[in-house]
């Protein structure tokens, strides 16, 4: 039992990772995907240099689709109806049937990226580049500069609401039109600093905001480096921070499924709102150590773009909140797993009191790793986690909960 004891101290020392909740597709591992969209049972990824690819088989089997493209590094993928717009590092391209063939529709347009392409409610577009925000009332066939145009700001997102159109850039300044882009207004975040015996104002700092979306009735902001979202009404701005267990990494995407709106930073992590974007908590499985560049989800997966190709998860997720997540647990507790014995699959339930590190782990009788079930930042709750020992014989199994204060272990009997 010594022996067992000493190897299990040693795998956890090691503190080897594992992604087993995520698959990764078929997407060549060597594209960075920049921008995910999805249009009926259609994936499309919009890649660093490799061009546009789509799959039909929830990414299954990925096929490149660059016939026409102006340049294969994709910044934006915008879907309106049967339309599919790229845009590119020169430019805008066009598809109108399904990704087989590209136009490039650049009258007007710089000649620069484009981060970012987006429609309102009357068939404008707005497409964001490196000079600023352009708008066409044609489909693409013309651009024009929008006001915002004039001060030659990069812009790296735009989103509209109700014709209200936002736009961001990586300078930090984020700015708000109601007329399609003919006025601007300057709404961006800052954090201020006062005296506390005069009440005057000492230092201000800008707030900069890497991504935007909207759920509700609220606009909502990945803004700062530390990871923070913020939120407003879109019809009277005024930012407010949302509630959000804040990991120092900046908010790089957002992807909505019905009244859920999810979110994923630079180191892996994803979250998901209220149906008003004001609370977020932290989803039990992220993707340890990768940025997402990109995140989309369908009826079945959460899919989340990298530089190392695309992730995806099975949806709703693998590993389930159990209980009420405001019901924080008085201690921490590993429940015996159910049923035991068991055959196909077993259930593994814990609690914790507090956010932290969390590592659930399964070995053989001679202490080797079976399975990383767990091994991320957590927030304080009741979870469940299914074990499914794909091509384990029958045997007895250990499972061993570990957190910086509190470990424990316990037997699980797999017969066959």
């Amino acid at each position: 039992m010594s022996r067992f004891i000493l190897i299990i101290a040693l795998l956890f020392v090691l503190n080897v990772q594992s992604y087993s909740q995520w698959q990764q597709t078929s997407l060549p591992t060597t594209a960075k995907v920049n921008t995910l969209a999805i249009s009926g049972s259609g994936i499309f990824a919009g890649t660093n240099g490799d061009g546009v690819f789509i799959s039909t088989d929830n990414g299954e089997n990925w096929d490149n689709i660059n016939d026409g493209l102006q340049s294969k590094v994709i910044y934006a993928l915008f879907i309106n109806g049967t339309t599919i717009f790229a845009g590119t590092a020169t430019g805008v391209s066009i598809s109108e049937n399904n990704g087989l063939n590209w136009d490039t529709i650049n009258s007007g347009l710089p000649g620069e990226p484009v981060t970012s392409i987006t429609a309102d409610n009357s068939s404008g577009l707005f497409a964001g580049t490196w000079s600023g925000v352009f708008s066409s009332t044609n489909n693409g066939t013309d651009w024009s500069a929008t006001d915002l145009s004039s001060t030659t700001m990069p812009v790296n997102s735009i989103e509209v609401f109700d014709n209200v159109v936002f736009a961001s850039t990586y300078a930090g300044g984020f700015f708000r039109s109601e007329n399609k882009g003919n006025d601007w207004t300057d709404i961006s975040i800052w954090i201020i600093q006062y005296d506390k015996w005069t009440g005057l104002e000492i230092s201000r700092r800008l707030v900069p905001v890497y991504s935007l979306s909207r759920i509700g009735n609220n606009i909502i902001v990945g803004a700062g480096y530390n990871g923070g979202i913020y939120y407003s009404p879109y019809y009277f701005p005024s930012f407010s921070h949302c509630t959000i267990s804040a990991l120092y990494s900046p908010i790089l995407c957002f992807a909505i499924s019905d009244t859920n709106l999810y979110a994923a930073n630079a180191i892996g992590d994803i979250f998901k709102s209220d149906p008003d974007g004001l609370t977020w908590e932290l989803m039990p499985t992220s993707l340890t150590d990768h940025a997402i560049y990109s995140l989309a989800v369908n009826e079945s997966y959460i899919f989340a773009g990298t530089e190392n190709g695309i992730w995806r998860l099975k949806y709703p997720e693998e590993i389930t909140i159990a209980d009420n997540i405001e019901k924080i647990p008085t201690g921490f507790v590993l429940e015996q797993n159910y049923p035991n014995p068991f055959n196909a699959s077993t259930k593994i339930k814990f609690s914790i009191p507090s956010n932290g590190w969390v590592s659930l782990k399964v070995y053989n009788i001679v202490g080797e790793l079976v399975d990383d079930l767990v091994d991320k930042y957590m927030v304080s709750g009741t979870y469940e986690v299914d074990f499914s020992p794909n091509g384990l014989e029958s045997g007895v199994f250990f499972y061993t909960l570990i957190t910086k204060e509190f470990t424990s272990t316990k037997k699980l009997i797999l017969l066959k």
